[in-house]
């Protein structure tokens, strides 16, 4: 369990026999994952330099890794992945590397009680919707404090033998908290092998009770979720975050599990600011507890919280509409309002509008920076828009989206390129990139 002391964080584990991760058969142990650790630290001991880049695949050799930096004090730099590249990129701001390979453990005396050091800090590269690589730095007491309000907020409901499992990634600061941190912290075991089908998720339920830490694009693929109605009382909660889900998902996992995924918004920079659950439709986001929110100008979100390194407050480009002081309801991104032919449009009510149609099932809108701005829509076609693309083509198909546009868009408004694709190519965070969409309209 997690308390925090003056100058560190206490995390305490009684139980050296209690599981840590299991994989569905095999269970490491407190008491074994310990001894890594205490391997670990000896390792990190005899490295010249504090600032450390860190990316483990496995999540047992990442909790070692970031356990041990954290009790020394260290600089952790996570990369957001292990490409050569990503490596070489994060590697340029730090000391060193952690080594992929597992250190040589040896056996040790247990300790119920680690201490965690609050001058101990987390870096994370983040793209956001531009996709250019950015670091932030996070103080771990900022961290911390975050999965303690989590625990407050959802982990009283949770049985003792909850597994989280996960869908998403432990390098960035969603995964890191809800996937690795909380049920690290907590004592709830997690499973190591990240999931990627919902069959999957099916054959943990018939064998425990589950906490699923997903992102949007991975709630919206599962499709057939009907399949797990029979472990209504095993689906303990489940997660997502990323961006908003598409107003179909939520009541799907309600007719089939009696629940909506809890959303949960927030940022890098921010940490986490509010949360929904869709069991009805109308449900505005629930700011969580030892956060403020007010409203800036062009009705821009602001934030105040422990999670910020200032004490004043901090502007989003969120445009929100507030209920009460801790309520809001989302109306779109102020970077995502653009200029056409000097016509101010927002595209998150565009694609919204676009959803209308029933041509449409996912959209996604991308102002190409040629040498006069053109609007793009990315389109993942619904069953009748792909039987309408194969009997009468694209062209056909391009001016019945436009027609359907043209109900509540001037013409100098509508797009001026389509791409029909299979899916809108999401990130690991369930995010966009603005750079990946635009690549799909580098060959025309």
């Amino acid at each position: 369990m997690l308390k925090q002391q003056s100058d560190s964080w206490q995390l305490a584990w009684p139980d050296a026999s209690r599981p840590v991760f299991t994989d569905g058969v095999a269970v490491v142990t407190a008491q074994q994952w310990q001894q890594q650790l205490q391997a670990v630290k000896r390792f990190i001991a005899m490295q010249p330099g504090d600032t450390v880049l860190l990316y483990q695949a496995d999540p047992i050799l990442f909790s070692v890794w970031f356990i041990a930096l954290s009790q020394l004090g260290k600089h952790i730099v996570l990369a957001p992945d292990g490409q050569p590249d990503t490596l070489q990129l994060a590697g340029a701001q730090c000391d060193w590397q952690a080594p992929q390979a597992a250190v040589r453990a040896d056996t040790v005396a247990y300790q119920p009680r680690l201490l965690l050091q609050n001058s101990c800090r987390v870096s994370f590269f983040t793209s956001g919707s531009t996709g250019l690589p950015k670091l932030v730095t996070k103080r771990l007491s900022q961290l911390l404090l975050e999965v303690q309000t989590l625990q407050q907020q959802f982990g009283v409901a949770l049985s003792g033998q909850t597994l989280f499992a996960a869908t998403v990634s432990f390098q960035h600061i969603y995964g890191l908290l809800f996937r690795m941190l909380w049920p690290l912290c907590y004592g709830f075991t997690q499973h190591r092998t990240q999931l990627s089908y919902l069959e999957q998720w099916q054959a943990l339920l018939q064998q425990y009770d589950v906490v699923l830490v997903a992102s949007p694009a991975h709630l919206a693929r599962f499709d057939d979720v009907a399949i797990l109605a029979p472990y209504t009382s095993r689906c303990q909660r489940i997660f997502s975050s990323g961006g908003p889900l598409n107003d179909v998902v939520p009541p799907r996992y309600v007719a089939a599990l009696q629940q909506a995924p809890t959303e949960v918004f927030g940022s890098t920079e921010t940490g986490g600011i509010a949360y929904r659950q869709r069991n009805t439709a109308d449900v505005g986001w629930q700011v969580f507890d030892g956060v403020s929110v007010s409203q800036g100008p062009e009705q821009a979100l602001q934030v105040s919280s422990a999670y910020l390194d200032s004490a004043g407050w901090f502007t989003t480009s969120d445009q929100v509409a507030l209920v009460t002081e801790r309520s809001f309801r989302l109306i779109g991104r102020l970077d995502r309002i653009v200029k056409i032919e000097e016509k101010r449009l927002s595209l998150p009510e565009l694609e919204q509008y676009c959803l209308n149609s029933v041509l449409v099932s996912q959209v996604a809108a991308v102002v190409l920076t040629t040498t006069k701005p053109q609007l793009a829509l990315a389109i993942v076609l619904s069953n009748q828009g792909e039987q309408l693309l194969k009997l009468h083509g694209k062209l056909v198909l391009n001016q019945q989206i436009k027609q359907h546009l043209l109900q509540r868009f001037e013409r100098v408004l509508l797009p001026r390129k389509f791409r029909y694709v299979a899916s809108l190519p999401y990130n690991q965070q369930g995010k966009l990139p603005r750079s990946e969409l635009e690549a799909l309209f580098e060959h025309d």
